[in-house]
């Protein structure tokens, strides 16, 4: 009985080594099929290795074969210059895009939307993109990584979804186009490189958050995304004499304005506030018509 049990044990064991060893060469093969090269991982489960360029627009499926496409390989599409648009749109479990996945994919020309399911960037994803546009994250994505769109120096927008927690070093550095980047609420953590040589960046933060605080201590421009009366100078949620009073006495400095405040008192939205600003609001209160929209929200 004990020999039997034994060739039995050895026989199971002989088995599953064959098994792991067929599955470990099944998973290391790329396949191919309609123009996408992938790698299987398991029963569920792909990864974007390569696109033949069949065409430069690359739309990448949801499944081949009933498998699901997790990740796009680290690496996957690197240096591929002819594609020029990436569309996540069909994807539905995609959670990752390894590390120099889209690196140096220098035709990519049209705005970028990461998938929502997508939770994981690697490093340098899309370093190097030299044509990229614009760019929209998701509200999974919860950090941008080191480098991920370094050099993209066509790149003006960068639209941040609420539930991001961190951008990392040299995240959009050498991004010589970038014009605005919106900073979440959420975002906790910013590189003190994350936006390194980038001359015309302007940011939009909220009022006492991280971001506020990075670009007031990194001194970038930046913008309050909060809602605010036009000319509610006070902050009390009504626009009245008191209102011009405040603007008053900042101009002549004898009192401040926070920069919440300031955004309200800014009635002609020149960027500063002076005594036009108190003068416009003076005119609303008298019932003269002014082209702007005060008492409203800005």
């Amino acid at each position: 009985m004990k020999k039997t049990t034994k060739r039995i044990s050895v026989t199971i064991i002989a088995l599953f080594c064959i098994c792991l060893s067929v599955f470990g060469a099944y998973a290391d093969m790329i396949l191919e099929y309609d123009g996408y090269q992938y790698s299987i991982f398991n029963n569920t489960s792909l990864s974007l290795e390569g696109w033949d360029n069949r065409t430069p627009e690359l739309v990448v499926p949801d499944t081949i074969g009933g498998r699901y496409f997790i990740s796009v390989a680290n690496n996957g599409l690197m240096d591929n210059t002819e594609i020029t648009s990436v569309d996540f749109s069909q994807v539905t479990r995609l959670r990752r895009i390894g590390m120099y996945a889209f690196k140096g994919c220098t035709g990519l020309n049209q705005p970028l939307v990461l998938p929502d399911s997508l939770t994981t960037m690697n490093d340098s994803a899309f370093q190097g993109c030299t044509a990229l546009p614009e760019v929209t994250t998701n509200a999974s994505l919860t950090g941008i990584p080191e480098q991920a769109f370094y050099g993209c120096s066509s790149l003006t927008r960068g639209n941040i979804a609420d539930g991001l927690q961190s951008i990392g070093r040299i995240a959009f550095a050498n991004c010589t186009s970038l014009e605005y980047v919106n900073i979440p609420e959420s975002v906790t953590a910013i590189d003190s490189t994350a936006f390194y040589n980038d001359p015309n960046l302007t940011l939009g933060v909220w009022f006492g958050s991280y971001g506020h605080e990075y670009a007031q201590s990194h001194n970038i421009p930046y913008i309050l995304l909060d809602s605010v009366l036009l000319g509610d100078a006070n902050g009390d949620g009504y626009v009245n004499i008191s209102d011009v009073t405040d603007i008053q006495r900042a101009v002549a400095e004898i009192g401040t304005l926070d920069d919440l405040r300031k955004k309200a008192a800014d009635v002609n939205g020149d960027g500063v506030v002076t005594i036009d600003d108190a003068t416009l609001l003076q005119m609303y209160l008298a019932e003269f018509e002014t082209a702007y929209p005060i008492g409203e929200k800005a």
